[in-house]
Parts: C-alpha cells; sequence; structure tokens
C-alpha cells in the first residue's frame, strides 16, 4: 500500500493567485453575487450584483487587493475580508464560510 500512496507525492501543487482565491471566497461568502473566473493573464476580477458592477485588480507593489471600477481605493490584502467588503459594496450580503 506504500507504493500505491507514493504516487501521490508526483502530483504537481495547484498554486492559487490573488484573484483565482478572491473569486473562491466570494463564492463562497456571496454566492448570489455573480463573478467569473479570472483570466490567466491576472487581469480583472468581474463582479456584479443586481445592476451594480464592479472590476477588482491585485496591486503587485502593494500587495493587496484594489478598486479598478465600482469602487475607489484598496481593498486589503485579505481574501476573506476583500470578499465581504467587495460583497458589502455591491449590496450583497454575506455569510460565514461554508465547508463541503
Amino acid at each position: 500500500m506504500g507504493e500505491l500512496m507514493g504516487g501521490f507525492d508526483e502530483l504537481p501543487r495547484v498554486r492559487r493567485g490573488p484573484l483565482p482565491s478572491l473569486y473562491a471566497a466570494l463564492r463562497r461568502r456571496a454566492p448570489q453575487v455573480a463573478t467569473a473566473r479570472p483570466d490567466g493573464g491576472g487581469g480583472l476580477l468581474h463582479i456584479s450584483y443586481r445592476g451594480q458592477e464592479a472590476r477588482v485588480a491585485w496591486d503587485d507593489d502593494l500587495e493587496q487587493f484594489a478598486w479598478h471600477s465600482g469602487g475607489s481605493g484598496q481593498i486589503g490584502s485579505d481574501v476573506e475580508k476583500a470578499a465581504e467588503l467587495i460583497a458589502w459594496a455591491l449590496g450583497a450580503r454575506t455569510g460565514p464560510a461554508t465547508s463541503g
């Protein structure tokens, strides 16, 4: 059985960047908010809720999320807090992250 388990050591590790992590946090915290998976180039995360739209970027220099449109200023670096702030800014309810 040790040989079978040894094969898992060879699997590549999944590394998420800031925007894919924010996308996942938004899906957990505010599933009613529409958001598209960020493109591979890092670009922007497009988010909408009931006619409100926003775009969020990751600022590499400051190492935190920032509004590109739909808000102003920096959002912060904590993914869960950023998801809640974005949902709140768009008028969406948020809840605790659910497991499973």
